[in-house]
This record gives structure tokens, C-alpha cells and sequence, in this order.
């Protein structure tokens, strides 16, 4: 089991993701249940060196519209000591103001027992 303190009064739960591709970064996600996918930006799919096949998009439904993104694969992902191979993700950028990088959708989360206590402010991957 691996577990994430986080601060329940705070209305987003962060958690430190490493993307592993030829190069390896860190990125700062939110959890999100109601993402169908991974949400990475642009830069940061690109500096770990993802080639982005203009042919490979999705139609996905933000709040606000429907939008046509790039789809990809990350090599590996890991997540609280939790590694999963070739996760599907999409490629948008969160606006300026945003504290994370991207978000942590289902195409990672579905590969585990996902529990969140937000009395204890407690999450975990098992």
C-alpha cells in the first residue's frame, strides 16, 4: 500500500508523478477522478522526449467544450512508488494560474484500489 497525507481543507489533492520516457521528469498532478485520461502539458511531454503523431487525437469534454487533443503514451509512470507501463494520456495545457502541472486521470488510476479519507486527509494506491 501506498499512502499520500494531504490537506483536506484544501479543495485539490497534488501528488508528485515521474514520467519516464528516453528521459525521465517530475511533475506536480492532480488527482482526478472525473478524467477520463492523463492531462500533461506540451512542454513537458516534449522534454521527455514523446514524439506527437498530429494523426493520434481524442475529442474530449472539458467543463466548458469539446476539444480535439493529441493522444499518447507514456512509457512508464509512477505514482506514489507504483509504476504502470504505457499509460494513455492526453496532451493540453491547464491554464497560466494553475498549480499543477496536469492531471492524474483514470488511464493511470484504473490500475489500482484507489481510497481517499478526507477526514484523515489520507490517500491511497494499493
Amino acid at each position: 500500500m501506498s499512502d499520500l497525507k494531504f490537506n483536506p481543507d484544501i479543495y485539490s489533492i497534488f501528488v508528485e508523478t515521474r514520467l519516464k520516457s528516453r528521459v525521465t521528469a517530475i511533475a506536480n498532478l492532480v488527482v482526478d477522478t472525473g478524467a477520463s485520461y492523463v492531462v500533461l502539458p506540451w512542454r513537458l511531454v516534449t522534454s521527455i522526449g514523446i514524439g506527437i503523431d498530429p494523426k493520434k487525437t481524442l475529442q474530449i469534454t472539458t467543463a466548458t467544450t469539446v476539444e480535439t487533443v493529441p493522444k499518447v503514451t507514456i512509457p512508464e509512470m509512477t505514482v506514489l512508488g507504483k509504476s504502470v507501463k504505457n499509460i494513455e494520456a492526453v496532451i493540453k495545457d491547464l491554464p497560466p494560474q494553475s498549480p499543477a502541472d496536469g492531471l492524474l486521470g483514470l488511464s493511470f488510476l484504473r490500475n489500482f484500489k484507489l481510497t481517499i479519507d478526507f477526514k484523515k486527509g489520507l490517500l491511497s494506491l494499493d
